[in-house]
């Protein structure tokens, strides 16, 4: 959890992808800084205290309608959504499968959209309603073996935009985030088993190291804040300037 306190007090937040990493710690940040906290995995598990949990797999057809429903009825509103769910597995494309390429698309983009579809009423009731995506660097470029990641990266930034254009006037704002190596369940084996790889990202990041969650939650707190209330349809890099120099 971030050091950044906000009064959250009388909101209410729903955080995808929330057992770990960015998710666990965005949800940690809401309920501390005193908003009521749904936070959604795919497995039964343990949240801060005070967190409602719910076990839902995001790539089932109802798991939206599920998740803005147990909201509602465990809490009566819903002002912000994280779509923070996702999952990265390399394949080069020449061996590529069917499988992988379309549970990357629904996990990591279909389910943003869908849930994002499915809360718009409830968010138009809030007095600041605000939706967050979780993207990637990966939204702006691609790279060798990610064909799958990078391209449900890039949909996430346009539905981002789109819905920034389509939600402006009922005063919801849309922006997504663009983390680049942070240590999160998804790069943790990979770091673990690919010692190059994390040396790759260390060396490029101005910063000179790998990002934890809690150096993304802050950029998600103010988003998510009235401070934030002028800026939508923007995508924000968090990467350490890993992308600052080529």
């Amino acid at each position: 959890m971030s050091e950044t306190k906000r009064d959250m007090t009388g909101k209410v937040a729903i955080v995808t992808g929330a057992a770990s990493g960015i998710g666990y710690a965005a949800a940690a940040q809401f309920a501390a800084d005193g908003a009521k906290v749904l936070a959604v995995d795919l497995s039964p598990f343990e949240a801060a205290d005070g967190i409602l949990t719910l076990a839902q797999d995001v790539s089932e057809p109802d798991a939206a309608a599920n998740i803005v429903g147990k909201a509602l009825e465990a809490f009566g509103q819903i002002d912000i959504l994280v779509n923070n769910a996702g999952i990265c597995v390399p394949s080069p494309v020449e061996t590529h499968s069917d499988d992988l390429w379309r549970k990357t698309m629904t996990i990591n983009a279909d389910a943003c959209f869908n849930l994002s579809r499915a809360a718009i009423p409830a968010l138009k009731k809030s007095a600041a309603g605000r939706i967050i995506n979780v993207g990637s660097i990966m939204s702006d470029f691609g790279a060798a073996g990610m064909a799958a990641y990078s391209t449900s990266k890039h949909a996430v930034a346009g539905l981002t935009k789109s819905l920034a254009n389509e939600l402006g006037p009922d005063g919801i704002t849309v922006n997504y985030i663009q983390p680049g190596a942070i240590r999160t369940g998804i790069t943790k084996p990979t770091f673990a088993n690919e010692p190059g790889f994390e040396d790759y990202w260390i060396d490029r990041a101005a910063i000179g190291r790998i990002g934890e969650p809690e150096d993304v939650t802050p950029l998600i707190s103010f988003l998510a804040s009235e401070e934030a209330r002028f800026l939508t349809g923007e995508g924000i890099l968090i990467d350490g300037g890993a992308t600052s120099h080529p």
